[in-house]
Order: C-alpha cells, then sequence, then structure tokens
C-alpha cells in the first residue's frame, strides 16, 4: 500500500515540477498536461496570462505554430453555367446537405437535428437555395468536421455559389489553405 502511494506522489510530484515551464504537450490544439486544481479551478502548472504556443498538423503532417495554419474559416465563390437547380441538385449531394426528406418523419431525433442552428433549407426553385449543414473533409488524411453553408442563385442562365466554412469544433485546428483548396476543388468537381 505503502508502494502505491509513494508512486502516485512521485507522477503527481512529475506531473507539476515538469510542467512548470512553459513546455506542455498539445494534441490537436489542445493542452494535454496543463493541470487546473479540481475544487478551485486555479491553474497548478502553468500561467494563464502566458500562452504557450500551441502546435498543430499541417496537411503535410509536419508539427507547426498554430497561426502558421492559416485562417480556420472562409468562402468560395463560384460562377457557373448549370441552372440554379441543377446547381443544387449537384451540391447538396457532394456535400452532404439534407433536406426536409432527408429526416425521419415523427422521429424526436430528427426533430432535434432540424431544429439545430447549423442545419438550413430554404428553397424557392428556380431562383434561390441557402443551404446550412454540418460536413466532414479530409486534409492530410485526417478528416474534419465543419459548419459549412451554401447560397446557390440565379445568374442569368447560370447561377451565382457563395460557399462558406467554419470548423465544427474550434478546439481542434486544421490547415486552413488545404482546407480552402480541398473544398474549392470539390466544388468545382460537384458543378463539373
Amino acid at each position: 500500500m505503502d508502494i502505491k502511494m509513494v508512486g502516485m506522489a512521485l507522477v503527481v510530484g512529475l506531473a507539476l515540477s515538469g510542467c512548470a515551464a512553459k513546455d506542455h504537450y498539445y494534441s490537436n490544439g489542445v493542452c494535454v498536461t496543463c493541470i487546473n486544481n479540481p475544487i478551485t479551478g486555479e491553474p497548478l502548472n502553468y500561467d494563464p496570462d502566458e500562452t504557450p504556443q500551441q502546435v498543430a498538423t499541417n496537411a503535410q503532417g509536419e508539427s507547426v505554430d498554430v497561426n502558421a495554419l492559416g485562417a480556420q474559416r472562409g468562402s468560395v465563390d463560384v460562377d457557373s453555367p448549370l441552372d440554379v437547380d441543377t446547381a443544387y441538385a449537384r451540391i447538396k449531394p457532394a456535400f452532404g446537405f439534407r433536406a426536409p426528406g432527408d429526416f425521419e418523419q415523427g422521429n424526436t431525433m430528427s426533430k432535434w437535428q432540424m431544429g439545430d442552428a447549423a442545419w438550413r433549407h430554404t428553397v424557392t426553385p428556380g431562383s434561390f437555395y441557402d443551404l446550412g449543414d454540418y460536413g466532414t473533409q479530409t486534409i492530410g488524411g485526417t478528416q474534419y468536421s465543419i459548419l459549412q453553408r451554401v447560397q446557390i442563385q440565379k445568374n442569368g442562365s447560370g447561377s451565382s455559389i457563395h460557399y462558406s466554412w467554419a470548423p465544427a469544433d474550434q478546439r481542434i485546428p486544421y490547415d486552413g489553405n488545404a482546407m480552402k483548396s480541398a473544398l474549392e476543388q470539390r466544388l468545382k468537381a460537384a458543378l463539373d
């Protein structure tokens, strides 16, 4: 029993002393070695006024400063010769947007999902579509959850598309430049 107590004291002592400096381990932008007092919530092994460098993985698999990853949200504007209804019919399944008919009727979970602020499905056929939903995008072999929104409106005989995104979980940074490039390619491929 004494060995367990000594071992526990050693682990706690090492955790507190080894992390008292600015060196902390981050996984997906979240500090996993920062310790707070469970009763008071006060930091035990770090200075909350000093922000340690947060690291994340870029699309090439390299560890970089989070600030070097680029914008975590963005938008892409594309004009297409496709009419607005055809553009909608291609973008909706390509990005996983859901229409009211895609939800199970009378199901409580479906009602909650349709009530989520991320979901939107406003339709004026032949003129305008405004869609919003959760989605995913793979970058560098890792799949990220995003909040996505697209407005498709008639532009002469074609259409204008405004697609925007933001991370679904702010704690998990991704390579913003790679995200923009991947989403823009995906949008253009859906419209071809």
